[in-house]
């Protein structure tokens, strides 16, 4: 007689962690994810050595930590956590930006959540992280962000301007205010406000203004891309391309918004394509910290007649889009901006049926030096009858102007 056999099959829940000393805090924290509890497994630790321990008995996707927590031996517990648990995803709990610790280990912290938080917004913040993880999981991608020695990491001015934005009566004053107390920066963001990359009838001469004019997600995502760019330490030569990468990315943001303004309805998403454009490359400056890149991969295009995301592939089996991408969903991004980054070069591979912001950065992108266009995503749009007029337009009016 034959025995059947039965197959059960397992679904692995999502693993939270969360890590406080605060006794009194941890009880609240306990209490506030009961509702989420069967999604996901909730972990609980009152000290680093707990944490530690937990983490190495289990496979935690994201960490909820306070930031001045600290092992036996003197190490930050989130620090700690990076370089023994990299795949575990770090989240910081603040009360306030304020806190001076943010610079000393933001290098070590993938997001922040500002605490105490209710759990509507704990589920969203989980939600969105796992979806990028699930969207974006090649493992080399994690193998290239895990190699670096550090992470580049959202500017303390930009999660300033972030903690205003979330308050219910937010000002736009408040945010030029803190804008302005940086005076380069604020130079640099009314510099590229006149260029003729916005083609604005009027000299703008205020952040206030520029904010109240441009809306106040294209100022913030201004801010981060100089900010960011700031911070890199190179070589001459490996500045020249950093360099193009910045005009690039400045050419394929207006172009983006000016595709967006005609072809979808909503502010928001006008903006939102801005901020895309102006990020669509930003997993380029994770590859610029590895010695041999750009080099490396030209010479496989030279070789192999190759687009520069194809080569790309070749080397780091991943390309400098999902490299942003990724890096974007673990600083919290929404996620049509992840995509947009992710998938700039190849839109049709989101099967989307509607334009979008990626349909918005991919053209933008393909019309500052026409690389392959996704005629297959444009197709399904029905859009390929009237690429021509698009090119006509965008490439002749964005190209040469900025030459």
């Amino acid at each position: 007689m034959l025995c059947e056999t039965k197959v059960i099959l397992v679904v692995l829940k999502p693993s939270i962690l969360f890590v406080t000393t605060r006794k009194t805090q941890l009880a609240e924290i306990v209490k506030t994810v009961v509702p989420i509890q069967t999604k996901y497994d909730c972990f609980f630790a009152e000290n680093g050595e707990q944490a530690i321990n937990l983490l190495a008995t289990n496979k935690i996707d994201i960490v909820f930590s306070g930031l001045e927590i600290y092992l036996a031996n003197g190490s930050n517990l989130i620090r700690e956590i990076k370089n023994l648990f990299p795949e575990s995803i770090r989240i910081a709990m603040v009360e306030t930006f304020e806190n001076q610790k943010i610079g000393e280990i933001s290098q070590f912290i993938h997001q922040f959540i500002q605490y105490p938080f209710d759990i509507k917004l704990l589920e969203n913040k989980i939600e969105s992280t796992l979806k990028i993880k699930d969207l974006l999981g090649n493992q080399k991608i994690i193998q290239v962000i895990n190699s670096l020695t550090t992470l580049p990491t959202l500017p303390e001015i930009y999660l300033k301007i972030e903690e205003e934005i979330s308050k219910p009566d937010f000002s736009i004053q408040k945010i030029s205010n803190l804008i302005s107390k940086d005076p380069t920066l604020t130079a640099k963001i009314l510099q590229i406000v006149n260029s003729a990359y916005f083609g604005l009838e009027r000299e703008v001469t205020n952040i206030n203004f520029a904010i109240s004019y441009l809306g106040v997600n294209i100022i913030k995502s201004l801010v981060f891309y100089i900010q960011l760019f700031s911070t890199m330490r190179l070589s001459p030569e490996r500045k020249k391309f950093l360099e193009k990468i910045w005009y690039h990315s400045l050419v394929v943001a207006s172009t983006s918004y000016n595709l967006a303004k005609k072809y979808l309805p909503q502010k928001y998403q006008i903006e939102s394509a801005y901020t895309a454009g102006v990020l669509h490359d930003i997993g380029k400056l994770v590859l610029l910290t590895i010695p041999t890149y750009p080099t490396n991969v030209e010479m496989i295009q030279e070789q192999k007649f190759l687009e520069e995301y194809e080569a790309e592939y070749e080397v780091f089996e991943c390309n400098h889009a999902e490299i942003g991408g990724y890096l974007l969903g673990l600083w919290g991004f929404p996620h049509h901006i992840i995509e947009a980054v992710a998938f700039h070069h190849k839109p049709s591979s989101t099967f989307a049926n509607e334009f979008s912001i990626l349909t918005a950065v991919h053209l933008a992108n393909c019309l500052f030096y026409m690389p392959k266009i996704d005629f297959q995503h444009l197709k399904s749009l029905g859009l390929e009858e009237s690429l021509a007029s698009i090119i006509d337009k965008y490439s002749v009016k964005f190209r040469l102007s900025f030459l």
